[in-house]
C-alpha cells in the first residue's frame, strides 16, 4: 500500500509540469500566466466563449487532440496550465465557478461559436468531465455562455478585466443542443419516492435538495444529495458515485455511535446517482461562527459567546475522537460539515474521504480535501493517519477564534501568514496551540486529547483573551 501511494505521489509531483512544452512541440505560441497558457489574444469585448470540461488526467490529451483544430481556427483560448492546478479546480479549491473550465474558447460571434462546436464535437466525445456553472451544456463536454467583461482597478490602481457569464434563457439560446444534455426539466419524483420540493444549493458536484419521502405514506422530511456525472473522477476510474457508496457504507455503519444523519437511501438515475439522508433542521458550524463574530475579533466578543464557540469546537473535537475509536479519520472536518441543531448539538454531515485505518479502505484515500484545512501530507495522497485530522482541528480553531476562513492564514503551499495570525490572536497559548495543530511534520502535532484539555481549560475563566 505505501509503495503505491508513493507511486501516485510520484505521479502528483510530475503534473506540475506545464504544457508549454506540448504547444511549443505543435509550434503554437502562447504566453505563461500564474495558473494558465495563453494562445492568441482574447482582448475585452463581450461575447460568446465554449469552454471544454475534462477531467485532470485527461487535459494533457484532450489538448493534444484539439489545439491544432484550434490554431488552424484562428480562435483565442486558454488552457489550465498543469494536471496539478486542473485537479484543484476540478476540486473546487478556486471555487465552485471555476469548476469544469479546463479550456475557454474566446469565440465572440455566433457563426464562429458554432463552428467550434461542429469541429470539437467530434474530437472530445471520448472525454469526461465536472458540469460548468453558468453555461449550456450543448455536448458531452462543451459548454456555452457570453461573458461579459468588466474592468476593475486593483489596490495598486492597476486595471484587471474580469468576465461574468450571463447565460441566455433556453429559449433564446442560438445553438443546438444534443438532446441528451436538456437538463433543465425539473426532476418532479426521484425513484417513484423522493419528492423534491426544496432547492437548498446547487453547484456542478451536484444539488442539494429538501425532499418528501412518500413511501409508505410517511411523508418524512429527506436531504437528497444529488452527485453529477463526471464530478471527482479520478486515476483509478472511480467517481462521485463511489465516494457516495462510501458514504452509505460509513454512515451506516457509524449512526450510532457517532452524530450524524441517519442512511435512507442510495441510487442512480438517468446521469446522476442520489444519497438520501435523515433531514436535520440547522445551521452549519461556518455560519455559526461568522455570525457570532460579526467582523469582531476574540477580545471583543462577549464572555458567553466565547463560550458557545468553544463548546461547538470542543463537539468538533469529540465527534473525531469518536470516528478514530472506530479506526476512521475523517479528513474533511470543515466548519462547512458540522451542522448545530436547534439544541446546540453538533453533527457531522459530510464523510465521504473518509478513511478505515483497520482496513485500509478505500485502497486510493479518495482526494482532495478543503483548501484552508488539508494537511500537506493529504494534499500530496500520502497513506492517512489521524494527524491528517489533527491539522484540520487546527485550522477549526483558527477558523474559531478569529472568523476568517483558514484560507485567510494559509496559503496553497501551506505556508502561514504570520503577521496575519499573530494579528489575529492575541491570546498566545491558542497560538501555539494552532501552529502545533498546523505544523508540516505530522509528527510535530499534539493530540486530540492535548487539544481539547487546552481549549476546555479556558472555560472556567471569565473572560477568554
Amino acid at each position: 500500500m505505501i509503495n503505491e501511494l508513493k507511486e501516485m505521489e510520484d505521479q502528483e509531483s510530475n503534473s506540475g509540469v506545464d504544457f508549454g512544452g506540448l504547444l511549443e512541440g505543435l509550434n503554437i505560441p502562447y504566453e505563461r500566466y500564474e495558473n494558465h497558457l495563453t494562445v492568441g489574444e482574447t482582448g475585452h469585448d463581450n461575447g460568446w466563449a465554449v469552454f471544454v470540461s475534462v477531467n485532470s488526467h485527461q487535459l494533457k490529451d484532450l489538448l493534444s487532440d484539439i489545439a491544432l483544430e484550434l490554431f488552424d481556427l484562428k480562435v483565442p483560448f486558454r488552457i489550465i496550465k498543469n494536471e496539478g492546478i486542473a485537479e484543484r479546480v476540478n476540486n473546487f479549491w478556486y471555487g465552485i465557478h471555476e469548476v469544469g473550465r479546463s479550456i475557454t474558447i474566446y469565440t465572440g460571434k455566433q457563426e464562429v461559436t458554432e463552428t467550434v462546436i461542429q469541429r470539437l464535437s467530434p474530437l472530445t466525445d471520448k472525454y469526461l468531465g465536472p458540469q460548468v456553472l453558468d453555461t449550456v451544456r450543448v455536448e458531452k463536454v462543451l459548454y456555452v455562455s457570453y461573458l461579459v467583461f468588466q474592468e476593475q482597478k486593483g489596490d495598486d490602481e492597476e486595471v484587471k478585466w474580469k468576465f461574468a457569464l450571463n447565460v441566455p434563457s433556453i429559449k433564446k439560446f442560438p445553438f443546438k443542443i444534443n438532446d441528451k444534455y436538456k437538463y433543465w426539466k425539473r426532476k418532479r419524483l426521484l425513484k417513484k419516492r423522493f419528492v423534491p420540493l426544496v432547492l437548498i444549493s446547487r453547484s456542478p458536484k451536484g444539488d442539494l435538495l429538501k425532499a418528501i419521502d412518500i413511501k409508505g405514506f410517511r411523508f418524512d422530511w429527506c436531504f437528497v444529495k444529488e452527485g453529477k456525472s463526471n464530478v471527482f473522477i479520478d486515476r483509478h476510474g472511480r467517481d462521485i458515485s463511489d465516494r457516495f457508496k462510501w458514504q452509505k457504507r460509513l454512515l451506516k455503519e457509524l449512526q450510532d455511535d457517532v452524530p450524524m444523519p441517519r442512511f435512507v437511501d442510495y441510487f442512480e438515475q438517468d446521469e446522476e446517482c442520489y444519497l438520501v439522508m435523515e433531514y436535520l433542521e440547522g445551521i452549519s458550524l461556518s455560519e455559526k461562527i461568522e455570525k457570532i463574530h460579526s467582523n469582531r475579533k476574540w477580545d471583543d466578543l462577549l464572555f458567553s459567546e466565547q463560550q458557545q464557540l468553544i463548546v461547538y469546537f470542543l463537539q468538533a473535537v469529540d465527534i473525531l475522537r469518536r470516528m478514530h475509536k472506530k479506526g476512521y479519520v475523517h479528513r474533511d472536518a470543515t466548519a462547512s460539515n458540522f451542522m448545530i441543531l436547534p439544541g446546540g448539538k453538533l453533527y457531522t454531515i459530510d464523510l465521504e474521504l473518509s478513511f478505515n485505518l483497520n482496513t485500509n479502505e478505500p485502497l486510493w484515500p479518495f482526494s482532495l480535501g478543503s483548501f484552508g484545512y488539508i494537511s500537506p501530507e493529504q494534499a500530496r495522497v500520502e497513506q492517512p493517519t489521524i494527524k491528517e485530522d489533527v491539522y484540520s482541528v487546527g485550522a477549526l480553531l483558527l477558523f474559531t477564534w478569529t472568523g476568517h476562513h483558514p484560507s485567510y492564514f494559509i496559503d496553497l503551499n501551506h505556508e502561514i501568514n504570520m503577521s496575519k495570525l499573530e494579528e489575529s490572536i492575541s491570546n498566545k497559548k491558542v497560538l501555539n496551540l494552532v501552529l502545533k495543530c498546523l505544523s508540516h511534520l505530522p509528527e510535530d502535532r499534539p493530540g486530540l486529547n492535548e487539544v481539547e484539555q487546552e481549549i476546555a481549560s479556558m472555560l472556567s475563566t471569565k473572560h477568554i483573551v
